[in-house]
């Protein structure tokens, strides 16, 4: 179970359906926000190897590094009614 879903839910191995919130380019192939239909937040950008940010993170847990500004954004548009 994913501990950063919301109670109800469904966690199905396999299947999610994302939605970009925003982005730095056009084709999709760039740093991007995303929301799931299983009301959770997923980013793609850049791995980070956690050795050359001096920490370790668990199994199954990456750092992915994308640009302040396109946080931000992503912030402001889903705190929007």
């Amino acid at each position: 179970m994913n501990p950063f879903m919301k109670p109800g839910a469904v966690d199905a191995p396999g299947t999610v359906a994302l939605r970009a919130v925003t982005n730095q380019c056009s084709s999709g192939e760039c740093p991007t926000v995303y929301v799931t239909d299983r009301d959770t937040v997923v980013v793609q950008g850049y791995l980070l190897r956690p050795e050359a940010a001096g920490i370790s993170v668990p199994d199954g847990e990456f750092l992915v590094e994308i640009p302040p500004d396109l946080l931000a954004t992503a912030v402001q548009t889903l705190s929007q009614p």
